[in-house]
């Protein structure tokens, strides 16, 4: 059995599991079949693309389209055929949209959805980050080390666990290699 999802408010790290690539892969054909977006542009991120890393149990999604600022109606309206909320996050360039495992009570997120502009910046800088990681046991060790001092050494919300995180991804998103 794959663990999946995250209570809202929620933050914690579990081990590798084998089925995210299985789960992300039946998802990533849902979102094209339903939304016509290219295969190409829905790509696998976060920390459960990432080899042998802790990750929180949510599979992370890339999904490029044309002008974030002019988003066909009938993108969101399709993801929500197959359980795809908007969330009220506002982000510059992105919008996120989330699936749970229960409709009725939106309590627990297992997939979220970066809507972004397809080869624009934070497009790159996803795929980026993922990629080095993968090519680099060394940076993987370092960033698992960071997210787990987080959940022993820290309080806070979703929110501050992303801004604890965010001095080493701009760290990593510089390296050349």
């Amino acid at each position: 059995m794959v663990i999946l999802g995250l209570k809202r408010g929620e933050i914690k790290l579990v081990e590798p599991q084998e089925g995210w690539i299985a789960e992300f892969q039946k998802t990533q054909k849902e979102i094209h079949k339903v939304t016509g977006i290219d295969i190409d542009c829905i790509e696998h991120i976060g920390s459960t693309s990432i080899i042998g890393m802790k990750a929180k149990p949510m599979i992370d999604f890339a999904v490029g389209i044309a002008d974030i600022n002019n988003v066909p109606a009938g993108i969101i309206k399709s993801l929500q055929e197959i359980s795809f909320y908007r969330l009220r996050v506002v982000l510059e360039n992105e919008i996120v949209i989330a699936r749970f495992d229960n409709d009725e009570t939106f309590d627990i997120k297992t997939h979220i959805i970066h809507l972004v502009n397809y080869k624009g910046d934070k497009w790159n800088n996803l795929i980026l980050f993922r990629d080095k990681l993968n090519s680099s046991e060394t940076l993987r060790r370092e960033y698992e080390e960071l997210k787990m001092s987080f959940i022993l050494n820290e309080s806070g919300d979703m929110d501050d666990y992303t801004h604890y995180k965010e001095n080493f991804i701009l760290k990593v998103l510089k390296m050349n290699h």
